[in-house]
């Protein structure tokens, strides 16, 4: 009887529990820098997908990237007011050109894999001027590694 008891306590907890997420994104961390140009990269390689260099050798060509003036908390893209869109090259390459300091969403789309990633920058007069960021769109493994980085080369 004690088992059937202790069976139905654990059903009951289960469907209440929400699904965790083993691998999440901090909210409010904006990655500094001077400028937004760089390249697009990344690649689904399974396992060798912790080989950093590697999926990073692969070009994300005609990813579409957008820029939005950050806002929080969300429900969909249309609550962030946009600031540019444009797509990468065939190189993964691309440039925001001038833009005002201040906090800002990326959004990286890319209708080969139709996925999306996110990241949230701050322009900001810094130290050292940002030569370029290499933006790795490869998705993640649920420990949050293999993926989703945003690189910052500095001159």
């Amino acid at each position: 009887m004690r088992y059937v008891k202790a069976l139905a306590v654990t059903a009951t907890i289960l469907l209440f529990v929400a699904p965790a997420h083993p691998c999440s994104w901090a909210t409010g961390y904006f990655y500094q820098v001077t400028g937004l140009r760089g390249k697009v990269v990344g690649a689904r390689l399974g396992p060798l997908q912790y080989a950093g260099w590697f999926r990073r050798s692969f070009v994300r060509k005609h990813a579409e990237l957008t820029l939005y003036s950050y806002r929080a908390p969300i429900k969909a893209r249309s609550d962030m007011p946009l600031v540019k869109k444009l797509t990468a090259d065939d190189d993964g390459n691309f440039d925001f050109g001038s833009l005002n300091q201040g906090h800002y969403t990326l959004i990286v789309d890319d209708a080969s894999w139709g996925s999306s990633t996110r990241f949230d920058v701050e322009i900001k007069t810094l130290p050292q001027q940002t030569e370029s960021v290499t933006v790795d769109i490869s998705p993640n493994f649920p420990d949050c590694k293999g993926g989703h980085e945003f690189i910052i080369n500095s001159k």
